[in-house]
């Protein structure tokens, strides 16, 4: 009869298997799931905060292909900035700034992946994340519930080469796998140096995107919102858009 009991608890378990927890790695695959794209346009504002509290408002234009290998960003306003052109190529290893007023082309030093863009809080590797599964180890340090989604928490440190952080923490969505929060690091830092906050999740074609997000400098007390005024996925965009030549056309 014991025997029996065993048998039939076995079989329960097979029939009824219990779910178990992702592991950090599969939980990194499904975010560069979630977030990979093949090609994409998009009109966006950045409000620049400054510490003592005045306010400065960009408007760009944008392509990208390849889930961000190349992309180009044209200023729209103000007037100051208004023509003016960054191309990243190569996962960001590559960077051109093409100035409208003097006409001309230059090419960035490889230590210009940490500064600012254009004076936001936002570096030009922050936005060339790409696959971070290719740049990062992972750990998950547990669950906890952020702008109203149970999330998982990652801990996450760059592979060599990888970005300039010391590590980065992720809060994303267990059912989407969309990311809401990103707290950044300095090496030797115990606590965040920056944060990152994605709100107003919408439906883009086949996509869920947040509109708008939210860079904070915790030591500058500066702040940076970027909000998406439309985006488009999946479209053609010429090569000739990536090319550095092609800038000043």
């Amino acid at each position: 009869m014991r025997n029996m009991i065993i048998l039939l608890i076995a079989a329960a378990a097979l029939a009824f298997p219990v779910s178990a927890e992702m592991s950090a790695s599969e939980i990194l695959k499904k975010i560069d799931l979630q977030e990979s794209f093949r090609s994409n346009y998009a009109v966006m504002k950045q409000i620049i905060t400054t510490s003592g509290g005045s306010k400065r408002t960009l408007e760009m234009k944008a392509w990208a292909v390849n889930n961000g290998d190349r992309q180009l960003s044209e200023y729209l306003s103000p007037p100051d900035v208004r023509g003016q052109k960054i191309l990243m190529t190569d996962d960001g290893d590559n960077i051109w700034m093409y100035n409208a007023e003097t006409r001309r082309t230059r090419k960035l030093g490889s230590s210009m992946k940490s500064k600012k863009v254009m004076g936001s809080d936002f570096t030009y590797e922050d936005q060339n994340m790409g696959n971070i599964s290719t740049k990062y180890s992972a750990v998950l340090k547990g669950t906890e519930n952020f702008g109203g989604a149970e999330c998982y928490v990652l801990e996450l440190k760059p592979l060599p080469n990888g970005p300039s952080y010391s590590k980065i923490v992720i809060w994303v969505g267990k059912t989407d796998f969309i990311t809401r929060k990103i707290d950044f690091y300095e090496k030797g830092g115990t606590s965040p140096f920056k944060r990152l906050v994605m709100e107003d999740i919408r439906k883009a074609g086949s996509k869920n995107v947040p509109f708008k997000m939210t860079m904070r400098n915790l030591q500058e007390n500066t702040e940076t919102v970027t909000i998406i005024t439309e985006i488009k996925y999946d479209i053609n965009i010429p090569d000739s858009y990536f090319k550095s030549s092609a800038l000043g056309r």
